[in-house]
């Protein structure tokens, strides 16, 4: 009576540890050469290469479950801590030295909308006033150049000290100048406090 032939099973990758069809010459998922149907077969009833296939499932499960895990707590760690948070320039507080006829300014980005709020007050000489514009970036240019600037709000007009409130009609970068108003030849310099905070508009729910 004839006998069949074996039926050829897959086998396992002796470098990865993966399966390897019956009749593949290389190991489908790393490329390794593979031997003949019956060396693998063979090899594959060793009890070195079970271990080592073993091993090697062992591992790719536990670098796997390694990704997923240091996925997971990078995405739960972020909701904790919330969104990355960085100091605005347009909050702090200065003391500008500023010549008679020159100007000091703070400067900083503010988003459409959200606003910047604080106080200013000439410091030396007592009584001395000040003047304050806020310009957009392009006014701002035109002001430097010597040019005619239009600021976005009413300016304070010689004052000692002012309150500041500026709500941003739009996204920009804005510029708050300090004008000292006395002529040079009076040698007025000013030293001009400014404390500001910057708020956004946004109601976090």
């Amino acid at each position: 009576m004839a006998t069949s032939a074996p039926e050829l099973k897959w086998g396992t990758c002796s470098f990865c540890g993966d399966a390897v069809p019956p009749d593949a010459k290389i190991c489908p998922t790393c490329g390794k050469e593979q031997g003949t149907s019956a060396q693998r077969l063979e090899e594959s009833r060793s009890r070195p290469a079970r271990r080592r296939a073993a091993l090697l499932r062992w591992l790719r499960i536990l670098v796997v479950v390694g990704i997923v895990g240091a996925i997971g707590w990078a995405i739960i760690a972020a909701e904790i801590s919330g969104p990355t948070t960085y100091a605005d320039p347009l909050t702090g507080t200065w003391t500008l030295t500023v010549a008679p006829g020159a100007w000091g300014l703070i400067a900083g980005n503010i988003t459409g909308e959200d606003y910047v709020t604080g106080n200013f007050s000439v410091e030396s000489p007592l009584a001395a006033e000040v003047m304050v514009y806020i310009y957009n970036s392009t006014e701002f240019v035109a002001f430097y150049a010597h040019e005619d600037a239009q600021p976005v709000t009413q300016p304070y007009s010689n004052v000692t000290s002012a309150r500041i409130v500026f709500a941003a009609p739009y996204t920009d970068e804005f510029y708050f100048v300090f004008e000292n108003p006395y002529p040079t030849g009076t040698n007025l310099t000013e030293k001009i406090y400014v404390s500001t905070t910057y708020e956004t508009n946004i109601v976090l729910g």
